[in-house]
């Protein structure tokens, strides 16, 4: 497992402030590539959030904490994962209705 120097991004956030657009753009293509990979592997993260969401030394994302990750097709194979996780702040307020 690498170190991730730069710390997490919800710090880096706060201590810089709101990206530029070069900055975000950057940013979110590599979180875009990253997921891609992790739901390519069959994988869902379901705890996605900015702490969760690291740097390397040259600042680079690395998306981290995948304890309550799942597989995409569900633990059925029926393509849904039916468990209410994550931190509740950032959970989609659709999964607070059901």
């Amino acid at each position: 497992m690498e170190i991730a120097q730069g710390g997490e991004l919800f710090d880096f956030i706060a201590l810089s402030g709101n990206f530029d657009e070069p900055t975000a753009r950057y940013y979110f293509k590599q979180f875009i590539e990253g997921l891609k990979y992790c739901h390519d592997k069959g994988v869902a993260h379901r705890d996605l959030k900015t702490e969760n969401i690291l740097l390397d030394h040259e600042y680079n994302l690395k998306i981290a904490d995948f304890g309550f990750a799942g597989p995409i097709e569900g633990r059925d194979g029926k393509g849904y994962l039916k468990t209410e996780l994550g931190t509740h702040n950032y959970i989609a307020p659709e999964i607070h209705l059901s």
